[in-house]
Protein backbone atom coordinates (compact mmCIF):
# COMPACT_ATOMS: atom_id res chain seq x y z
CA UNK A 1 0.00 0.00 0.00
CA UNK A 2 2.90 2.18 1.10
CA UNK A 3 4.45 1.45 -1.92
CA UNK A 4 2.07 2.17 -4.33
CA UNK A 5 1.81 5.67 -3.00
CA UNK A 6 5.42 6.50 -3.25
CA UNK A 7 5.50 5.37 -6.82
CA UNK A 8 2.81 8.06 -7.61
CA UNK A 9 4.73 11.02 -5.93
CA UNK A 10 7.90 10.42 -7.58
CA UNK A 11 6.15 10.26 -11.14
CA UNK A 12 4.47 13.35 -9.79
CA UNK A 13 7.93 14.99 -8.75
CA UNK A 14 9.64 14.15 -12.33
CA UNK A 15 6.92 15.40 -14.65
CA UNK A 16 6.79 18.77 -12.72
CA UNK A 17 10.49 19.18 -12.71
CA UNK A 18 10.69 18.07 -16.37
CA UNK A 19 8.24 21.35 -16.82
CA UNK A 20 10.01 23.71 -15.81
CA UNK A 21 13.46 23.29 -17.68
CA UNK A 22 14.24 26.57 -19.43
CA UNK A 23 15.68 26.23 -22.92
CA UNK A 24 17.78 29.04 -24.99
CA UNK A 25 15.90 29.14 -27.57
CA UNK A 26 14.11 32.14 -29.54
CA UNK A 27 11.58 34.25 -28.21
CA UNK A 28 9.03 32.29 -30.44
CA UNK A 29 10.08 29.35 -28.96
CA UNK A 30 10.11 31.16 -25.83
CA UNK A 31 6.43 32.25 -26.03
CA UNK A 32 5.84 28.14 -27.70
CA UNK A 33 7.17 26.74 -25.13
CA UNK A 34 5.28 29.25 -22.79
CA UNK A 35 2.26 27.96 -24.02
CA UNK A 36 3.20 24.65 -23.71
CA UNK A 37 3.75 24.81 -20.15
CA UNK A 38 0.69 26.29 -19.79
CA UNK A 39 -0.80 23.19 -21.73
CA UNK A 40 1.71 20.86 -19.62
CA UNK A 41 0.59 22.89 -16.33
CA UNK A 42 -3.18 22.40 -16.76
CA UNK A 43 -2.29 18.64 -17.62
CA UNK A 44 -0.25 18.35 -14.74
CA UNK A 45 -2.97 20.18 -12.52
CA UNK A 46 -5.33 17.59 -13.73
CA UNK A 47 -2.87 14.24 -13.30
CA UNK A 48 -1.94 15.99 -9.80
CA UNK A 49 -5.70 15.73 -9.04
CA UNK A 50 -5.89 12.63 -10.26
CA UNK A 51 -3.10 11.34 -7.93
CA UNK A 52 -4.87 12.77 -4.95
CA UNK A 53 -7.88 11.46 -5.82
CA UNK A 54 -5.96 7.93 -6.07
CA UNK A 55 -4.50 8.58 -3.20
CA UNK A 56 -7.24 9.14 -1.18
CA UNK A 57 -9.29 6.03 -2.56
CA UNK A 58 -5.86 3.81 -1.52
CA UNK A 59 -5.78 5.58 2.16
CA UNK A 60 -9.68 4.85 2.33
CA UNK A 61 -9.39 1.42 0.75
CA UNK A 62 -6.55 0.95 4.10
CA UNK A 63 -9.11 1.92 6.80
CA UNK A 64 -12.01 -0.45 4.93
CA UNK A 65 -9.43 -3.70 5.14
CA UNK A 66 -8.30 -3.00 8.84
CA UNK A 67 -11.89 -1.94 9.61
CA UNK A 68 -13.17 -5.17 8.35
CA UNK A 69 -10.27 -7.33 9.55
CA UNK A 70 -11.62 -5.76 13.17
CA UNK A 71 -14.98 -7.11 12.05
CA UNK A 72 -13.88 -10.20 11.07
CA UNK A 73 -12.27 -10.67 14.50
CA UNK A 74 -15.04 -9.89 16.22
CA UNK A 75 -17.29 -11.98 14.11
CA UNK A 76 -14.94 -14.82 14.94
CA UNK A 77 -15.36 -14.26 19.22
CA UNK A 78 -19.20 -13.56 18.90
CA UNK A 79 -19.32 -16.89 17.29
CA UNK A 80 -17.28 -18.48 19.55
CA UNK A 81 -19.22 -17.29 22.36
CA UNK A 82 -22.59 -18.75 20.32
CA UNK A 83 -20.52 -22.19 20.21
CA UNK A 84 -20.25 -22.04 24.14
CA UNK A 85 -23.77 -21.38 24.58
CA UNK A 86 -25.82 -22.66 21.71
CA UNK A 87 -26.22 -26.79 20.89
CA UNK A 88 -27.02 -28.00 17.33
CA UNK A 89 -29.31 -30.20 16.30
CA UNK A 90 -27.64 -33.64 15.65
CA UNK A 91 -28.33 -35.22 11.96
CA UNK A 92 -28.57 -39.03 13.76
CA UNK A 93 -29.04 -42.28 11.59
CA UNK A 94 -29.34 -45.37 12.85
CA UNK A 95 -28.41 -43.61 16.21
CA UNK A 96 -25.15 -42.56 15.03
CA UNK A 97 -24.52 -38.82 15.34
CA UNK A 98 -23.12 -37.64 12.16
CA UNK A 99 -23.05 -33.65 12.64
CA UNK A 100 -24.68 -31.22 14.00
CA UNK A 101 -26.64 -28.00 12.45
CA UNK A 102 -27.07 -24.81 14.07
CA UNK A 103 -28.99 -22.36 11.84
CA UNK A 104 -32.26 -22.09 9.57
CA UNK A 105 -32.00 -21.85 5.94
CA UNK A 106 -34.63 -19.63 4.16
CA UNK A 107 -37.87 -20.76 5.15
CA UNK A 108 -36.91 -24.32 6.81
CA UNK A 109 -36.34 -23.91 10.07
CA UNK A 110 -33.30 -26.59 11.77
CA UNK A 111 -35.82 -29.26 12.48
CA UNK A 112 -36.94 -28.94 8.87
CA UNK A 113 -33.77 -29.73 7.71
CA UNK A 114 -33.11 -32.25 10.25
CA UNK A 115 -36.34 -34.10 9.28
CA UNK A 116 -35.11 -33.62 5.59
CA UNK A 117 -31.58 -34.81 5.68
CA UNK A 118 -32.63 -38.19 7.69
CA UNK A 119 -35.11 -38.93 5.53
CA UNK A 120 -32.35 -38.45 2.52
CA UNK A 121 -30.14 -40.80 4.16
CA UNK A 122 -32.42 -43.37 4.74
CA UNK A 123 -33.56 -43.29 1.05
CA UNK A 124 -29.74 -43.51 0.59
CA UNK A 125 -29.49 -46.76 3.01
CA UNK A 126 -32.85 -48.25 1.18
CA UNK A 127 -31.40 -47.66 -2.39
CA UNK A 128 -30.22 -51.38 -3.53
CA UNK A 129 -28.10 -49.90 -6.33
CA UNK A 130 -26.57 -47.21 -4.06
CA UNK A 131 -22.85 -46.08 -5.21
CA UNK A 132 -20.68 -43.91 -3.12
CA UNK A 133 -19.09 -42.09 -6.07
CA UNK A 134 -22.30 -40.47 -7.19
CA UNK A 135 -22.11 -38.56 -3.85
CA UNK A 136 -21.12 -34.91 -5.54
CA UNK A 137 -20.79 -31.61 -4.06
CA UNK A 138 -22.41 -29.06 -6.69
CA UNK A 139 -22.07 -24.84 -6.10
CA UNK A 140 -25.71 -23.10 -6.15
CA UNK A 141 -25.97 -19.66 -5.38
CA UNK A 142 -24.80 -18.92 -2.47
CA UNK A 143 -24.48 -22.59 -0.71
CA UNK A 144 -22.99 -25.75 -1.95
CA UNK A 145 -24.98 -28.57 -2.52
CA UNK A 146 -24.52 -32.15 -1.78
CA UNK A 147 -26.05 -34.52 -4.58
CA UNK A 148 -26.48 -37.63 -5.05
CA UNK A 149 -27.96 -38.75 -8.86
CA UNK A 150 -28.87 -35.47 -9.10
CA UNK A 151 -30.90 -35.27 -5.84
CA UNK A 152 -30.02 -32.87 -3.05
CA UNK A 153 -29.12 -34.41 0.23
CA UNK A 154 -28.17 -31.53 1.95
CA UNK A 155 -27.11 -27.92 1.63
CA UNK A 156 -23.63 -26.12 3.30
CA UNK A 157 -23.95 -22.19 3.10
CA UNK A 158 -21.93 -19.57 4.68
CA UNK A 159 -23.60 -19.42 7.92
CA UNK A 160 -23.23 -22.96 8.63
CA UNK A 161 -19.32 -23.05 7.85
CA UNK A 162 -18.76 -19.91 9.72
CA UNK A 163 -20.86 -22.43 12.65
CA UNK A 164 -18.15 -24.98 12.50
CA UNK A 165 -15.27 -22.44 11.83
CA UNK A 166 -14.48 -23.95 8.41
CA UNK A 167 -14.58 -22.58 5.29
CA UNK A 168 -18.11 -23.30 2.74
CA UNK A 169 -15.98 -25.78 0.43
CA UNK A 170 -14.04 -28.06 3.16
CA UNK A 171 -17.76 -28.13 5.22
CA UNK A 172 -19.12 -29.66 2.28
CA UNK A 173 -16.36 -32.35 1.44
CA UNK A 174 -17.00 -33.42 5.20
CA UNK A 175 -20.17 -33.32 5.24
CA UNK A 176 -20.21 -35.60 2.08
CA UNK A 177 -17.64 -38.07 3.25
CA UNK A 178 -19.41 -38.69 6.49
CA UNK A 179 -22.41 -39.59 4.60
CA UNK A 180 -20.45 -41.61 2.28
CA UNK A 181 -18.99 -43.50 5.09
CA UNK A 182 -21.75 -43.67 6.85
CA UNK A 183 -24.26 -45.44 4.18
CA UNK A 184 -21.48 -48.29 2.95
CA UNK A 185 -20.70 -48.82 6.84
CA UNK A 186 -24.45 -49.91 7.50
CA UNK A 187 -24.56 -51.64 4.08
CA UNK A 188 -21.63 -53.86 4.92
CA UNK A 189 -23.10 -54.70 8.51
CA UNK A 190 -26.64 -55.18 7.73
CA UNK A 191 -25.75 -57.70 4.63
CA UNK A 192 -26.63 -61.31 4.36
CA UNK A 193 -22.87 -62.22 4.98
CA UNK A 194 -22.36 -59.70 7.72
CA UNK A 195 -25.30 -60.99 9.25
CA UNK A 196 -24.89 -64.80 9.13
CA UNK A 197 -20.99 -64.30 10.26
CA UNK A 198 -22.23 -62.35 13.38
CA UNK A 199 -24.79 -65.48 14.15
CA UNK A 200 -21.71 -68.01 13.50
CA UNK A 201 -19.85 -65.49 15.80
CA UNK A 202 -22.78 -65.25 18.49
CA UNK A 203 -23.01 -69.80 18.33
CA UNK A 204 -19.05 -69.68 18.90
CA UNK A 205 -19.25 -67.31 21.98
CA UNK A 206 -22.14 -69.35 23.11
CA UNK A 207 -20.30 -72.60 22.24
CA UNK A 208 -17.19 -71.43 24.04
CA UNK A 209 -19.22 -69.99 27.14
CA UNK A 210 -20.76 -73.59 27.32
CA UNK A 211 -17.74 -75.81 27.28
CA UNK A 212 -16.25 -73.29 29.77
CA UNK A 213 -19.24 -73.45 32.73
CA UNK A 214 -18.78 -76.80 32.27
CA UNK A 215 -15.34 -77.28 32.51
CA UNK A 216 -15.44 -74.98 35.88
CA UNK A 217 -18.48 -77.11 36.93
CA UNK A 218 -16.36 -80.64 36.65
CA UNK A 219 -13.63 -78.41 38.10
CA UNK A 220 -14.85 -77.54 41.13
CA UNK A 221 -16.93 -80.70 41.86
CA UNK A 222 -13.98 -83.06 41.52
CA UNK A 223 -12.41 -80.90 43.97
CA UNK A 224 -15.15 -81.02 46.23
CA UNK A 225 -14.59 -85.24 45.76
CA UNK A 226 -11.13 -84.87 46.34
CA UNK A 227 -12.16 -83.11 49.56
CA UNK A 228 -14.97 -84.97 51.14
CA UNK A 229 -12.86 -88.45 50.77
CA UNK A 230 -9.36 -86.86 51.37
CA UNK A 231 -7.32 -88.89 54.34
CA UNK A 232 -4.03 -87.11 53.29
CA UNK A 233 -2.29 -86.40 56.67
CA UNK A 234 -1.68 -82.58 56.25
CA UNK A 235 -5.62 -82.46 56.27
CA UNK A 236 -6.11 -82.05 60.21
CA UNK A 237 -8.05 -79.52 62.30
CA UNK A 238 -6.56 -75.92 63.13
CA UNK A 239 -4.83 -76.07 66.73
CA UNK A 240 -4.35 -73.19 68.85
CA UNK A 241 -1.25 -74.67 71.16
CA UNK A 242 -3.25 -77.42 73.09
CA UNK A 243 -6.45 -76.68 71.88
CA UNK A 244 -7.83 -77.68 68.89
CA UNK A 245 -10.06 -74.36 67.21
CA UNK A 246 -11.56 -76.59 64.42
CA UNK A 247 -11.62 -80.16 64.13
CA UNK A 248 -11.21 -81.89 60.58
CA UNK A 249 -14.90 -82.24 59.83
CA UNK A 250 -15.32 -78.23 60.47
CA UNK A 251 -12.29 -78.12 58.08
CA UNK A 252 -13.59 -79.86 55.50
CA UNK A 253 -16.79 -77.87 55.49
CA UNK A 254 -15.54 -75.24 55.65
CA UNK A 255 -13.18 -75.78 52.27
CA UNK A 256 -16.29 -77.35 50.75
CA UNK A 257 -18.34 -73.80 50.64
CA UNK A 258 -14.99 -71.65 50.00
CA UNK A 259 -15.33 -74.25 46.69
CA UNK A 260 -18.91 -73.45 46.18
CA UNK A 261 -18.28 -69.11 46.63
CA UNK A 262 -15.35 -69.52 44.51
CA UNK A 263 -17.15 -71.33 41.60
CA UNK A 264 -19.97 -68.65 41.86
CA UNK A 265 -17.55 -65.51 41.39
CA UNK A 266 -15.87 -67.96 38.62
CA UNK A 267 -19.55 -68.37 36.90
CA UNK A 268 -19.92 -64.69 37.51
CA UNK A 269 -17.07 -63.48 36.10
CA UNK A 270 -17.69 -65.48 33.12
CA UNK A 271 -21.27 -64.13 33.01
CA UNK A 272 -20.26 -60.41 33.00
CA UNK A 273 -17.41 -61.16 30.45
CA UNK A 274 -19.70 -62.95 27.92
CA UNK A 275 -22.83 -60.64 27.97
CA UNK A 276 -21.04 -57.84 26.46
CA UNK A 277 -19.30 -60.08 23.75
CA UNK A 278 -22.69 -60.89 22.62
CA UNK A 279 -24.04 -57.46 23.05
CA UNK A 280 -20.71 -56.48 20.86
CA UNK A 281 -21.98 -58.74 18.01
CA UNK A 282 -24.79 -57.01 16.83
CA UNK A 283 -24.52 -52.83 15.68
CA UNK A 284 -27.87 -52.39 17.22
CA UNK A 285 -27.01 -53.42 20.45
CA UNK A 286 -23.14 -52.31 20.75
CA UNK A 287 -24.13 -49.20 22.87
CA UNK A 288 -25.42 -51.86 25.61
CA UNK A 289 -22.34 -53.47 25.36
CA UNK A 290 -20.30 -50.37 26.18
CA UNK A 291 -23.23 -49.62 29.09
CA UNK A 292 -22.35 -52.88 30.38
CA UNK A 293 -18.65 -52.61 30.36
CA UNK A 294 -19.09 -49.31 31.94
CA UNK A 295 -21.34 -50.59 34.54
CA UNK A 296 -18.69 -53.06 35.89
CA UNK A 297 -15.15 -51.38 35.18
CA UNK A 298 -16.34 -48.04 36.25
CA UNK A 299 -17.00 -49.23 40.38
CA UNK A 300 -13.90 -51.83 39.56
CA UNK A 301 -11.84 -48.27 38.97
CA UNK A 302 -13.39 -46.37 41.40
CA UNK A 303 -12.15 -49.20 43.95
CA UNK A 304 -9.02 -49.28 42.93
CA UNK A 305 -8.04 -45.67 42.49
CA UNK A 306 -10.01 -45.83 46.11
CA UNK A 307 -7.59 -48.42 47.53
CA UNK A 308 -4.33 -47.01 45.89
CA UNK A 309 -5.10 -43.14 47.47
CA UNK A 310 -5.77 -45.13 50.70
CA UNK A 311 -2.13 -47.16 50.75
CA UNK A 312 -0.88 -44.10 52.82
CA UNK A 313 -2.84 -44.34 55.53
CA UNK A 314 -3.13 -47.79 55.42
CA UNK A 315 0.72 -47.46 55.88
CA UNK A 316 0.24 -45.19 58.64
CA UNK A 317 -2.41 -47.48 60.74
CA UNK A 318 -0.05 -50.38 60.21
CA UNK A 319 2.74 -48.36 61.84
CA UNK A 320 0.74 -47.36 65.22
CA UNK A 321 -0.81 -51.37 65.52
CA UNK A 322 2.89 -53.00 64.87
CA UNK A 323 3.61 -50.43 67.86
CA UNK A 324 0.84 -50.85 69.83
CA UNK A 325 1.12 -54.48 70.04
CA UNK A 326 4.99 -54.85 70.73
CA UNK A 327 4.63 -52.27 73.54
CA UNK A 328 1.91 -54.39 74.75
CA UNK A 329 4.24 -57.27 74.57
CA UNK A 330 6.80 -55.40 76.71
CA UNK A 331 4.05 -54.68 79.65
CA UNK A 332 2.96 -58.52 79.45
CA UNK A 333 6.39 -59.88 79.81
CA UNK A 334 7.08 -57.55 82.81
CA UNK A 335 3.26 -58.21 84.27
CA UNK A 336 4.03 -62.06 84.09
CA UNK A 337 6.82 -61.30 85.49
CA UNK A 338 5.29 -60.11 88.47
CA UNK A 339 2.49 -62.23 88.82
CA UNK A 340 5.11 -65.42 89.06
CA UNK A 341 6.91 -63.14 91.81
CA UNK A 342 9.78 -63.41 89.96
CA UNK A 343 10.28 -59.63 89.60
CA UNK A 344 9.64 -57.81 92.90
CA UNK A 345 8.52 -54.02 93.13
CA UNK A 346 7.92 -52.88 96.58
CA UNK A 347 4.30 -51.92 97.40
CA UNK A 348 3.34 -53.71 94.26
CA UNK A 349 1.60 -56.80 94.66
CA UNK A 350 1.48 -59.69 92.46
CA UNK A 351 -2.24 -59.92 92.58
CA UNK A 352 -2.42 -56.49 90.75
CA UNK A 353 -0.05 -57.39 88.07
CA UNK A 354 -2.83 -59.05 85.63
CA UNK A 355 -5.32 -56.13 86.66
CA UNK A 356 -2.74 -53.30 85.73
CA UNK A 357 -1.89 -55.00 82.33
CA UNK A 358 -5.25 -55.35 81.50
CA UNK A 359 -6.31 -51.52 82.00
CA UNK A 360 -2.84 -50.13 80.34
CA UNK A 361 -3.72 -52.47 77.65
CA UNK A 362 -7.23 -51.14 77.18
CA UNK A 363 -5.75 -47.48 77.34
CA UNK A 364 -2.99 -47.78 74.87
CA UNK A 365 -5.52 -49.43 72.24
CA UNK A 366 -7.89 -46.55 73.27
CA UNK A 367 -4.75 -44.00 72.41
CA UNK A 368 -3.95 -46.13 69.20
CA UNK A 369 -7.58 -45.78 68.52
CA UNK A 370 -7.75 -42.26 68.53
CA UNK A 371 -4.46 -41.38 66.06
CA UNK A 372 -5.94 -43.78 63.91
CA UNK A 373 -9.17 -42.55 63.97
CA UNK A 374 -8.66 -39.61 61.15
CA UNK A 375 -7.06 -42.38 58.59
CA UNK A 376 -10.08 -45.03 59.09
CA UNK A 377 -11.98 -45.13 55.53
CA UNK A 378 -14.74 -42.22 55.41
CA UNK A 379 -13.88 -40.61 58.70
CA UNK A 380 -14.62 -37.49 57.22
CA UNK A 381 -17.64 -38.35 55.85
CA UNK A 382 -21.18 -37.18 57.96
CA UNK A 383 -22.85 -40.66 58.26
CA UNK A 384 -19.46 -41.85 60.03
CA UNK A 385 -19.41 -39.06 62.50
CA UNK A 386 -23.38 -39.65 63.51
CA UNK A 387 -22.58 -43.15 63.80
CA UNK A 388 -19.87 -42.47 66.08
CA UNK A 389 -21.78 -40.08 68.24
CA UNK A 390 -24.83 -42.35 68.32
CA UNK A 391 -22.41 -45.66 69.21
CA UNK A 392 -21.19 -43.20 72.03
CA UNK A 393 -24.77 -41.78 73.26
CA UNK A 394 -26.04 -45.62 72.76
CA UNK A 395 -22.97 -47.50 75.10
CA UNK A 396 -23.15 -44.68 77.55
CA UNK A 397 -26.58 -44.41 78.30
CA UNK A 398 -27.01 -48.40 78.18
CA UNK A 399 -24.38 -49.30 79.92
CA UNK A 400 -24.14 -47.14 83.21
CA UNK A 401 -24.54 -49.98 85.73
CA UNK A 402 -21.77 -52.42 83.36
CA UNK A 403 -19.50 -49.60 83.59
CA UNK A 404 -20.02 -49.31 87.83
CA UNK A 405 -19.63 -52.53 88.29
CA UNK A 406 -16.54 -52.72 86.13
CA UNK A 407 -14.98 -49.75 87.77
CA UNK A 408 -15.68 -52.01 91.55
CA UNK A 409 -14.27 -54.65 89.60
CA UNK A 410 -10.66 -52.60 89.28
CA UNK A 411 -11.14 -51.73 92.92
CA UNK A 412 -11.68 -55.10 94.38
CA UNK A 413 -8.34 -55.98 92.21
CA UNK A 414 -6.63 -53.50 93.83
CA UNK A 415 -8.10 -53.38 97.88
CA UNK A 416 -7.25 -57.20 97.00
CA UNK A 417 -10.69 -58.52 99.84
CA UNK A 418 -10.51 -61.94 98.66
CA UNK A 419 -8.49 -64.19 95.95
CA UNK A 420 -9.77 -67.22 93.33
CA UNK A 421 -10.21 -70.26 95.67
CA UNK A 422 -10.94 -68.26 99.08
CA UNK A 423 -14.10 -69.13 101.16
CA UNK A 424 -15.80 -66.14 101.62
CA UNK A 425 -19.26 -64.62 103.06
CA UNK A 426 -20.76 -61.92 100.77
CA UNK A 427 -24.38 -60.28 102.10
CA UNK A 428 -26.03 -64.01 103.34
CA UNK A 429 -24.09 -66.11 100.65
CA UNK A 430 -21.33 -68.10 101.64
CA UNK A 431 -19.21 -70.02 99.18
CA UNK A 432 -15.63 -70.19 97.18
CA UNK A 433 -14.70 -67.88 94.69
CA UNK A 434 -14.63 -69.27 91.30
CA UNK A 435 -14.33 -66.87 88.99
CA UNK A 436 -13.45 -62.96 89.51
CA UNK A 437 -14.15 -60.47 86.16
CA UNK A 438 -14.22 -57.28 85.71
CA UNK A 439 -17.97 -57.30 86.07
CA UNK A 440 -18.90 -59.84 88.43
CA UNK A 441 -17.92 -62.18 91.08
CA UNK A 442 -19.02 -66.04 91.13
CA UNK A 443 -19.30 -68.20 94.44
CA UNK A 444 -19.50 -72.14 94.69
CA UNK A 445 -21.89 -72.73 97.82
CA UNK A 446 -21.37 -76.00 99.95
CA UNK A 447 -24.47 -77.73 97.46
CA UNK A 448 -22.50 -76.68 94.40
CA UNK A 449 -24.72 -73.75 93.83
CA UNK A 450 -23.04 -71.23 91.24
CA UNK A 451 -24.22 -67.53 92.29
CA UNK A 452 -23.51 -64.51 90.59
CA UNK A 453 -22.90 -61.38 92.46
CA UNK A 454 -22.16 -57.69 90.68
CA UNK A 455 -18.87 -56.51 91.66
CA UNK A 456 -20.84 -53.50 92.47
CA UNK A 457 -22.84 -55.20 95.48
CA UNK A 458 -20.07 -56.99 96.89
CA UNK A 459 -17.98 -53.00 97.36
CA UNK A 460 -20.97 -51.31 99.06
CA UNK A 461 -21.56 -54.26 101.51
CA UNK A 462 -19.07 -56.27 104.07
CA UNK A 463 -17.04 -59.32 102.55
CA UNK A 464 -16.09 -61.84 105.45
CA UNK A 465 -13.21 -64.09 104.03
CA UNK A 466 -12.37 -67.38 105.92
CA UNK A 467 -9.50 -68.12 103.92
CA UNK A 468 -7.22 -65.01 103.76
CA UNK A 469 -6.19 -65.41 107.44
CA UNK A 470 -7.12 -68.79 108.05
CA UNK A 471 -4.50 -70.62 106.30
CA UNK A 472 -2.13 -69.02 108.18
CA UNK A 473 -2.98 -68.29 111.77
CA UNK A 474 -5.85 -70.46 111.81
CA UNK A 475 -9.90 -70.14 111.59
CA UNK A 476 -11.68 -70.69 114.78
CA UNK A 477 -14.54 -72.74 114.36
CA UNK A 478 -17.45 -72.70 116.86
CA UNK A 479 -20.33 -75.18 118.49
CA UNK A 480 -22.49 -74.14 121.34
CA UNK A 481 -24.31 -76.51 123.46
CA UNK A 482 -26.55 -76.29 126.61
CA UNK A 483 -26.21 -78.22 129.45
CA UNK A 484 -28.27 -78.42 132.64
CA UNK A 485 -26.60 -77.28 135.79
CA UNK A 486 -26.58 -80.79 137.30
CA UNK A 487 -22.86 -80.88 135.65
CA UNK A 488 -19.45 -79.18 136.96
CA UNK A 489 -18.40 -76.83 134.37
CA UNK A 490 -14.59 -78.33 134.36
CA UNK A 491 -16.08 -81.52 133.01
CA UNK A 492 -18.46 -80.15 130.23
CA UNK A 493 -15.19 -78.25 129.27
CA UNK A 494 -12.74 -81.01 129.16
CA UNK A 495 -15.72 -83.50 127.31
CA UNK A 496 -15.90 -80.08 124.81
CA UNK A 497 -12.17 -80.24 124.48
CA UNK A 498 -11.89 -84.03 123.87
CA UNK A 499 -14.22 -84.07 121.26
CA UNK A 500 -12.50 -81.24 119.38
CA UNK A 501 -9.00 -83.14 119.88
CA UNK A 502 -10.37 -85.89 118.25
CA UNK A 503 -11.96 -84.59 115.06
CA UNK A 504 -9.88 -84.60 112.29
CA UNK A 505 -8.93 -80.92 110.61
CA UNK A 506 -8.94 -79.13 113.83
CA UNK A 507 -5.01 -77.99 115.03
CA UNK A 508 -3.87 -78.73 119.10
CA UNK A 509 -2.27 -75.50 118.53
CA UNK A 510 -4.00 -73.03 118.94
CA UNK A 511 -5.28 -74.39 121.61
CA UNK A 512 -9.13 -74.81 121.59
CA UNK A 513 -11.19 -72.34 124.00
CA UNK A 514 -14.56 -72.74 125.83
CA UNK A 515 -16.81 -69.70 126.24
CA UNK A 516 -20.06 -69.40 128.30
CA UNK A 517 -22.09 -67.46 126.70
CA UNK A 518 -24.98 -67.65 128.97
CA UNK A 519 -27.10 -69.11 131.58
CA UNK A 520 -30.61 -69.51 131.50
CA UNK A 521 -33.18 -70.71 134.11
CA UNK A 522 -32.14 -74.58 133.50
CA UNK A 523 -29.20 -74.92 131.55
CA UNK A 524 -25.87 -72.80 130.62
CA UNK A 525 -24.95 -72.18 127.24
CA UNK A 526 -21.00 -73.39 126.34
CA UNK A 527 -19.40 -72.20 123.19
CA UNK A 528 -16.81 -74.13 121.99
CA UNK A 529 -13.91 -72.61 119.76
CA UNK A 530 -11.44 -74.81 117.67
CA UNK A 531 -8.68 -73.89 115.20
CA UNK A 532 -8.28 -75.37 111.83
CA UNK A 533 -5.57 -74.86 109.14
CA UNK A 534 -7.84 -75.76 106.44
CA UNK A 535 -11.11 -73.12 105.76
CA UNK A 536 -12.16 -74.73 102.61
CA UNK A 537 -13.65 -78.04 104.56
CA UNK A 538 -14.56 -76.07 107.31
CA UNK A 539 -18.16 -77.29 106.84
CA UNK A 540 -16.81 -80.68 106.63
CA UNK A 541 -14.86 -80.42 109.72
CA UNK A 542 -17.36 -78.45 111.80
CA UNK A 543 -19.65 -81.43 111.07
CA UNK A 544 -17.60 -83.85 112.40
CA UNK A 545 -17.25 -81.64 115.26
CA UNK A 546 -20.68 -81.12 116.22
CA UNK A 547 -20.60 -85.52 115.96
CA UNK A 548 -18.09 -85.88 118.09
CA UNK A 549 -19.38 -83.61 120.78
CA UNK A 550 -22.44 -86.01 120.88
CA UNK A 551 -20.55 -89.27 121.32
CA UNK A 552 -18.00 -88.33 124.02
CA UNK A 553 -20.84 -86.57 126.26
CA UNK A 554 -23.03 -89.85 125.23
CA UNK A 555 -19.55 -92.15 126.55
CA UNK A 556 -19.40 -89.64 129.62
CA UNK A 557 -23.43 -90.02 130.38
CA UNK A 558 -23.52 -86.30 130.22
CA UNK A 559 -27.06 -85.21 129.08
CA UNK A 560 -27.19 -82.13 126.43
CA UNK A 561 -30.51 -80.89 127.53
CA UNK A 562 -32.38 -78.17 126.07
CA UNK A 563 -35.73 -76.69 127.31
CA UNK A 564 -38.38 -74.65 125.27
CA UNK A 565 -41.43 -72.57 126.32
CA UNK A 566 -44.32 -72.41 124.04
CA UNK A 567 -47.13 -69.93 124.86
CA UNK A 568 -50.43 -70.38 122.80
CA UNK A 569 -52.41 -67.41 123.02
CA UNK A 570 -56.61 -68.36 122.67
CA UNK A 571 -59.50 -65.76 123.34
CA UNK A 572 -60.48 -68.14 126.00
CA UNK A 573 -57.52 -68.93 127.99
CA UNK A 574 -54.06 -69.35 128.14
CA UNK A 575 -51.61 -72.09 128.04
CA UNK A 576 -48.02 -73.04 128.65
CA UNK A 577 -46.83 -76.60 127.16
CA UNK A 578 -43.78 -77.53 128.40
CA UNK A 579 -41.46 -79.81 125.72
CA UNK A 580 -38.53 -81.09 126.81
Amino acid sequence: MHFKIFIVIYLFCVAYTQAQQPDSLSQQEIHKELEAIKQFRQKDSVRIAMLLNEIQLLINNDKHTSSITNSSTTNEKEMEKLRNKMRGRPIVFEKDTLYYLYTSYGPYDIDTRVKYIENKLKELYNDPSFAADSIKIKPNGDYLSVMYNEKIITRVTMVDALWENSSQTELAQRYANVIKNTIVKYKEQNSLKSILIRLAELLLVLFIAFVLVWAINRLFNFLKKITLNSEHPSLTGIRIRNYEFIKKRGVVKALVKLLAILRIIFLFFLLITIIPLIFDIFPSTQYLSKIIVQWISEPIKNVGIAIIGYLPHLFYIVIIVVITRYVLKILRFFALEIERGILKIKGFHPEWAHTTYVLARMMLWVLALVIMFPHLPGSDSDAFKGISVFLGVLISLGSSSAISNAIAGIVISYMRPFQVGDWIKSGEIIGAVIEKNALVTRLKTINNEDITIPNSAILSGATMNFTSIGKEIGLALNVQVKVRYDYSDNLVEELLIEAALKTNGISPKPHPYIFQISLNELNAIYELNAYTFHPENMYFIKSDLTKNIQSTFRQANVEIFSTQYVEIKTPFSNTKKQNS
